[in-house]
């Protein structure tokens, strides 16, 4: 390592009610002389500014007379020392005449403006003067805290990344028929199989096939899943314990893990031994798919029961999916996308703990489906900066001291709004950029999307060249013999601190106008989601923003790729005459008195605190053969419906 720029210099934290606010640096016998004492962040922020002293923002700027304590906490280490800075301002100074003799003075160039998609000014070059100042502590080691680098010491020379293909069409048949494909050709978790479904339309807006409002739908964008008969079909044969199973659901996550949890024990399976996850994500859904749901404070609430059962009673699922994949098929920035998932997971937790839930037992299973653009550079610098932010937040804010709790798995989701119709098979550039951004950011997992969906649902063939194009990056590109290969590059390190910043302003700025879920309410999210699809609606539409084969490069002939199509007027009239059947083998009299059952339990559940009482009546309901529809409507006449927008 290299010895700090400012040689005799210590690192201090504030600590205090502006707590984790700031790191800084301050010279010895300058100011405190050598003997820390009391301050003002004011203070602090007035004497000391980045490249003079040092103080760096870590979660946004806050001016306020309160008293900070500063704590001693050793020497730093930075990117470079101070001779080598001075060396290199020289060579800066050089390519900058250089630069003036070759291009300014030719008449007409002028150097384009650039920045990323988050909105960060980019130079045409970086230098260890850009990253002088970052102590590498905020770097470190691959599975040394904050984790920037990766969440263990090796990463894929030891175990390569999941390649966790969500998948669903038509009835649990058609899907189990794609499951075995899939398998076939490569797709497995870390130790047996995955099994991550789509529900289709009817189901993921709580639908059963024979209910009227769910003519159409019923097969589309993905399998009929209603019963337990239907996840009968898909699970069985497969041994629950090993293999992760998980259904992409959005406001029927609960009665779907009921469903799930009851068909595991007629199989002789404990809920402790089951793995898997619930996608448990429904306001992101609500807000960035319309789609229909509760108020936003009793969604929040169910998020919470979903928690409180997990932790408690199946201890190895992972109970919430904290997505920013929605966000960022909403043109969210990388920025947005970071702070959204930390906000939702602070106010998560915070309510988690008023639910008597301890955060280092809640907090090692939440999950993550980020979204991979096509910034390249910026896309791998999301992912090591939003461990670090993880990493700080569980151990500063919440005081987790389990190494589980600051690591953040994270499972990547290629971009779908990257894929065109047009010249569909440049979608395959296109996923191979994504895939190979998300394991140079240290991706623990990756559903790399197939190049035909901006046309149908994925056709076999283009289900298989997914998976093909993550192994040829990890057989044949030497991308896995290196654990963070692009550490310590001067853009890379540079972009993600500053990636990081403007990460934190815009969590504080939520936190200030009351919270992820107050934002929801007041529509504040939406809008800054709003505005952002408006530009890039504009932006490509006046040739700003390139797409190839859409805005540049067109062809006069049509690339003809098959359209994958499903016969949905039939799909739906064998769905509707299997729930018909399976409703009509029931005991009657159970399925009102657990239907009421759950009708009781979610009246008395008025605040988190309460949390706990709902999933065991679900279970029940399940255990009398209850269908998810029926379940998910008991829902709404409680609390009725809402949409975003």
């Amino acid at each position: 390592m290299i010895k700090g720029l400012f040689e005799k210099a210590e690192l201090i934290k504030l600590t205090g009610k502006s707590a984790n606010k700031f790191i800084g640096v301050h010279y010895i016998n300058s100011w405190y002389d050598d003997s820390p004492g009391m301050a003002t962040v004011r203070d602090i922020a007035e004497k000391y500014q980045p490249g003079k002293g040092l103080l760096v923002p870590l979660t946004g700027w806050k001016e306020t007379k309160e008293q900070a304590e500063v704590e001693n906490l050793g020497e730093v280490v930075t990117m470079a020392d101070e001779n080598s800075v001075n060396k290199v301002r020289e060579m800066e100074e050089e390519w900058q005449k250089n630069y003036t003799e070759k291009y300014e003075k030719k008449p007409g160039f002028k150097i384009p403006e650039s920045h990323t998609e988050s909105g960060i000014s980019l130079k045409p070059v970086y230098t260890p003067s850009d990253v002088a100042d970052i102590d590498y502590s905020e770097i470190g080691m691959p599975g040394s805290y904050p984790y920037t680098r990766g969440l263990y010491p090796l990463t894929y020379q030891y175990q390569r990344w999941m390649t966790q293909q969500i998948h669903g069409y038509a009835r649990a048949e058609d899907t189990r028929k794609r499951t075995e494909k899939l398998t076939k050709e490569g797709m497995k978790g870390f130790v047996g199989a995955v099994l991550f479904i789509v529900p289709d339309l009817a189901s993921a807006y709580g639908y059963d096939p024979d209910d009227e409002a769910a003519k159409g739908m019923v097969g589309l964008s993905g399998a009929s899943v209603n019963t337990e008969e239907d996840i009968r079909i898909i699970c069985d044969g497969y041994d629950l314990s090993k293999t992760r199973v998980g259904f992409s659901t959005k406001i029927t996550c609960l009665p779907m893990l009921a469903i799930y949890l009851v068909y595991a024990e007629r199989q002789g399976y404990k809920p402790n031994q089951l793995i898997g996850q619930s996608q448990n994500r429904r306001k992101i859904a609500w807000l960035g798919q319309n789609m229909r749901d509760h108020p936003p404070k009793d969604q929040l609430k169910l998020q919470v029961e979903l928690i409180k059962y997990c932790v408690e009673n199946v201890p190895r699922w992972n109970h919430t999916n904290l997505c920013g994949y929605v966000a960022g098929e909403n043109c969210a920035s990388p920025a947005q996308e970071m702070a959204f998932m930390l906000s939702e997971a602070i106010e998560l937790i915070e309510c988690g703990i008023k639910a008597s839930i301890k955060p280092d037992d809640m907090i090692p299973r939440f999950s993550a489906q980020m979204h991979m653009g096509m910034d390249f550079f910026e896309e791998i610098c999301k992912l090591r900066a939003f461990r670090k932010m993880w990493a700080k937040t569980m151990k500063e804010r919440f005081g987790c001291e389990k190494a589980a709790s600051q690591q953040f798995r994270i499972h990547v989701h290629t971009g779908g709004i990257n894929l065109t119709a047009q010249q569909p098979l440049n979608n395959i550039t296109r996923t191979t950029l994504q895939v190979l951004a998300s394991v140079l950011g240290g991706t623990q997992s990756i559903h790399t999307s197939s190049y035909d969906e901006a046309i149908s649902l994925p056709s076999e063939d283009a289900a298989t060249t997914s998976l093909r194009v993550n192994q040829i990056i990890l057989h044949e590109s030497g991308m896995a013999k290196v654990c963070d290969p692009l550490g310590g590059s001067y853009y890379v390190e540079w972009l993600t601190e500053r990636l990081e910043r403007e990460a934190w302003k815009i969590v504080d700025e939520i936190e200030s106008r009351g919270g992820y879920t107050r934002c929801m309410e007041t529509g504040w999210l939406w809008n800054l989601l709003d505005q952002r699809i408006k530009t890039w609606r504009q932006e490509v539409d006046q040739g700003e923003r390139v797409i190839v084969g859409v805005n540049k490069y067109r062809q006069e002939e049509a690339m003809e790729v098959p359209e994958f199509t499903v016969d949905q007027e039939e799909i739906e009239r064998l769905a509707i005459e299997r729930i018909k059947k399976w409703k009509q083998s029931r005991d009657q009299s159970e399925v009102k008195r657990t239907l009421k059952g759950i009708e009781e339990a979610v009246r008395r559940y008025e605040s988190v605190e309460q949390a706990g009482g709902v999933m065991p009546a679900l279970i029940d309901a399940a255990e009398a053969r209850c269908t998810l529809g029926e379940m998910t409507d008991v829902f709404f006449q409680v609390y009725g419906q809402a949409y975003p927008c």
